[in-house]
């Protein structure tokens, strides 16, 4: 083999590897920039959850306060059933 056969061969890896360093450089700033916008896009995921969180906490609040005033409502409820049993007995003793 002939050292001008073997520049010509040298030359054209070079050119090569050239190319596939330039490729590489084009697929690593796509990666870069798919990473930036798939960060982007589950920071406003976070964001949407922190609302949900936000709102789940407000219902719970709610269903709080209504389990408070149902068993208040409730509580008032038995008092009157048993006053309204209670108070025939009552006046049947007191009566004699």
């Amino acid at each position: 083999m002939s050292a001008q056969a073997l520049e010509i061969r040298m030359a054209h890896l070079e050119g090569a590897y050239e190319q596939i360093n330039h490729h590489l450089g084009t697929v690593e700033q796509r990666l870069g920039s798919l990473e930036t916008r798939m960060g982007a896009g589950f920071a406003r995921i976070d964001e949407r959850f922190a609302q949900v969180d936000t709102r789940f906490s407000q219902v719970d609040a709610r269903f709080v306060r209504i389990e408070q005033r149902m068993d208040r409502t409730s509580m008032w409820r038995v008092g009157l059933m048993v006053a309204s049993i209670l108070l025939p007995i009552v006046q049947r003793f007191v009566v004699r």
